[in-house]
């Protein structure tokens, strides 16, 4: 019988730190300093555990209307419910910036 591997079991570590800094609604830094770890460590770990939970990004259709836009007329609406409004004229490159962040 084999016993797991080191970096399996570490990963469960991690996995149970970070369930309970969830759970103690601590921020990162106190909860860190609690069980004495390194805020880098739980930070590059909690990325890691976010990233291979993400699902894959996927393209969605989009119409587009040709009549004018005024002024407040970018809406984005996700399919959770919420939706953005802002002016039509946003700097594309701050849009792409909120797009990025919001996937």
């Amino acid at each position: 019988m084999t016993s797991k591997s080191t970096s399996a079991t570490a990963s469960e570590d991690w996995a149970k730190h970070i369930a309970a800094w969830r759970a103690s609604k601590l921020s990162r830094a106190a909860y860190c300093r609690e069980h004495d770890l390194k805020v880098h460590v739980f930070l590059y770990r909690l990325n890691r555990q976010q990233s291979d939970r993400a699902e894959p990004l996927t393209l969605v259709p989009v119409s587009t209307n040709t009549a004018p836009l005024s002024r407040g007329d970018l809406t984005l609406r996700s399919p959770q419910g919420w939706s953005l409004s802002m002016a039509s004229d946003v700097s594309v490159a701050w849009l792409g910036q909120l797009l990025g962040t919001l996937s």
